[in-house]
């Protein structure tokens, strides 16, 4: 896995700091990529896997909110910023998503933020209910 640049991780942990969880957050994960000149950064708080008692086996995506207004501040100029309500189809892996595009740093970025984590990254919590402990698995 490549690590991040600095500045994107700088960039990445201030974005986190706008997203405020109803509840205990789930960890985040970032997905990021350069196309071109553009680098585009996707966040998500993981599934929570339910293990032992009577709902054993669920999965619960983490309720969360996101300071839009505080996101915009960390952009030196926005392009645009948009909200998809749904996933657009079966190749949709983002589905809802808050999308943000505009400059950081003389740097072009796309930051999406999902309502819920695309299925190819899995787990990330579980809550083993008989042991009342939390495991974090990334």
């Amino acid at each position: 896995m490549v690590s991040p640049p600095d500045w994107l991780s700088q960039f990445v942990d201030s974005v986190a700091a706008n997203i405020h969880s109803h509840d205990v957050l789930s960890p985040l994960g970032c997905h990021f990529q350069q196309v071109q000149e553009i680098w585009e950064v996707t966040l998500f708080a993981s599934k929570t896997e339910i293990v032992g008692g009577s709902q054993d086996g669920l999965m619960c995506s983490a309720g969360f909110s996101v300071d839009v207004s505080g996101l915009i501040r960390l952009f030196s100029d926005v392009e645009a910023v948009s909200w998809q309500s749904q996933s657009l189809g079966r190749g949709d892996d983002l589905g809802a998503h808050l999308s943000v595009e505009g400059w950081h740093e003389d740097r072009q970025v796309w930051l999406r933020i999902t309502s819920v984590s695309p299925r190819r990254f899995g787990v990330g919590r579980r809550a083993i209910v008989n042991q009342q402990q939390i495991e974090e698995l990334w």
